[in-house]
């Protein structure tokens, strides 16, 4: 009887404790910083303007060293827009015919082969110095990777 009693005081408390931990660490009631810090996203307009351009990923990723699928297509992710097309100094070798797309706002450079690149082949691409980007900017070093096909190995 007596334990009863003091059954839904106790419960009433642990309820109370429980909530009052989980609001702890939730953030509601302890902070480890004193001002809150707010991530305010980086507009065109207040990128650097004195950055080099360069990658920031690949995909495959990483690209270095990769193993490929013969119809796979190559996108390199730069931080700063191209200019178009034309102005991309890209060269594979041994010598394929591609194709070669901007999106993500002229930002990733799409490879997408013509014909499948060879089984067990490996691949060099370079992308030249004096490719062009926004602002009169353009690669002061070559972006070279070196990649490979999959091997076929018999039915």
């Amino acid at each position: 009887m007596k334990f009863s009693l003091l059954k839904k005081p106790l419960i009433i408390i642990i309820t109370v404790l429980g909530l009052l931990l989980i609001a702890i660490f939730q953030g509601g009631l302890y902070s480890k910083s004193e001002t809150p810090v707010k991530d305010f996203p980086i507009t065109a307009d207040q990128e650097p303007k004195d950055e080099t351009p360069k990658v920031i990923s690949t995909n495959p990723s990483p690209l270095e060293e990769a193993t490929i699928l013969p119809t796979q297509t190559l996108e390199i992710n730069f931080n700063q827009p191209l200019v178009n097309i034309p102005e991309t100094r890209i060269v594979i070798e041994p010598n394929i015919d591609f194709k070669v797309e901007l999106t993500n706002n002229n930002k990733t450079l799409k490879i997408i082969p013509n014909d499948p690149f060879s089984l067990g082949q490996g691949y060099t691409l370079n992308i030249q110095v004096g490719t062009k980007f926004e602002n009169n900017k353009t690669l002061s070093d070559p972006v070279i990777f070196h990649f490979k096909t999959i091997e076929y190995r018999g039915a």
